[in-house]
């Protein structure tokens, strides 16, 4: 596959995938380095609840930018 294939199948846009695939794996990284370099307790288990929240609010985010345009979310202003 080349590289400019790769560009159009990944979008980097504020609406893309691309951003958010990216963003989770880095969350994912530092998780897995936060479980194999620190020591079991209270401080490794902040650190992935930390990340958890943060993949979390990423995509809830990203849900919410789906919808935004939609009537779902602009019922309560009514």
């Amino acid at each position: 596959m080349s590289l400019e294939r790769l560009e159009a199948d990944v979008d980097m846009g504020p609406q893309g995938n691309g951003r958010l695939a990216i963003g989770l794996t880095v969350l994912a990284a530092l998780a897995v380095l936060a479980w194999q370099t620190m020591e079991p307790g209270k401080f490794r288990s902040l650190t992935w609840v930390l990340l958890g929240f943060s993949a979390f609010r990423m995509l809830l985010l990203r849900v919410r930018s789906r919808y935004s345009g939609s009537d779902l979310i602009d019922r309560g202003s009514e």
